[in-house]
């Protein structure tokens, strides 16, 4: 199976005249929109990945206070579990940036080589897992310093990371095969290889820590996970080609790159209850209370989801946004 990178695929996307033209007009009419405000504060870091710049937003209302030169192409972003740090990777420039998460300021750019594509930091928020794709290898940070710790060759080229915090594990996808690997996430000493079947992608924890939800390359399927049995419990259809998930308190949301929508399911049920149209090629989602904020790559904009689906902001952000992180700004 020939496999594509993110940004190689969403080249290839076509979107509708139609919905472009709706959804256009949905922006237009919801733009600085500041629904569902709880009086809850947010911050997120969303990857500009053509402009090799993060932009910080704050909300609601939603809106960008701060833009920061990172290295080239900066892709995925993921958030420290104590809510001090975001890190950046950048897979063509080769490093992972680390940015304060109360500010947004940049405060260390790490050179790791080898493709960095994803990151997971540990449960303790000391480390930082680093899949270097085409280096066939997983790096070991310790933040904030950058520090590099060790470094763990593995069976292929890996691609997303996740960290089980409970189990003491990191769960990694593997380009071009149907099984991940299990290792251990303070050493990463290989655990298990399990096959899942398909090609696992992306991958989510569920809140409650039982399951690990992965997307497919050139699937519409979604694959649910047992973390104990380590086994495939449920194959849900979500779409035409489910990219990218992430855990809302009651919803799981994917994000469908062909599309152009994003589909929310109830991981219980495993019931899928609608999608909502975002704009081209749709990648990272992140959660903010009862929000959910969608990069859409092939707008420069972050849309902004309701707990029901509804389209109720958007943002102009920069351009080519795709990975996308958010915490609470009212921790202590």
């Amino acid at each position: 199976m020939r496999l594509r990178s993110d940004s190689a695929r969403t080249l290839g996307v076509t979107t509708s005249i139609a919905l472009g033209a709706l959804v256009a007009g949905m922006w237009h009419a919801h733009a600085g929109a500041a629904s569902h405000d709880d009086g809850s504060r947010y911050v997120a870091v969303v990857a500009l990945e053509r402009a090799g710049q993060i932009a910080f937003l704050r909300g609601p209302p939603w809106r960008v206070v701060r833009r920061a030169k990172v290295a080239a192409g900066p892709h995925n972003v993921a958030v420290s579990p104590d809510g001090e740090l975001f890190a950046v990777t950048s897979p063509r420039s080769e490093r992972v940036t680390l940015i304060r998460a109360r500010t947004g300021t940049v405060i260390r750019s790490v050179g790791v080589g080898g493709y960095p594509h994803d990151a997971a930091f540990g449960a303790r928020s000391r480390t930082l897992w680093i899949a270097a794709e085409r280096g066939e290898r997983l790096v070991q940070l310790a933040v904030p310093s950058g520090r590099l710790l060790r470094t763990v060759r593995t069976s292929g080229q890996p691609h997303n990371v996740e960290v089980v915090a409970r189990r003491d594990e990191l769960w990694v996808t593997m380009n071009a095969t149907s099984r991940v690997e299990v290792r251990n996430a303070a050493s990463g000493r290989i655990v298990a290889r399990p096959g899942l079947g398909g090609a696992p992608h992306d991958v989510a924890l569920a809140p409650d820590g039982a399951e690990l939800w992965f997307s497919n390359w050139a699937s519409g399927d979604l694959t649910a996970v047992s973390v104990r049995s380590r086994r495939a419990v449920a194959r849900v259809r979500a779409g035409s080609e489910p990219h990218h998930l992430v855990f809302g308190a009651r919803r799981l949301w994917v994000s469908d790159n062909d599309a152009g929508t994003v589909v929310r399911i109830a991981p219980r049920s495993r019931r899928v209850l609608g999608a909502t149209g975002v704009g081209p090629a749709p990648h990272h989602a992140a959660t903010a209370g009862d929000l959910v904020l969608v990069a859409v790559h092939g707008a420069n904009r972050v849309a902004v989801l309701s707990e029901r689906g509804r389209l109720v902001g958007s943002i102009p952000v920069g351009s080519g946004p795709h990975g996308i992180a958010a915490l609470s700004a009212d921790r202590p």
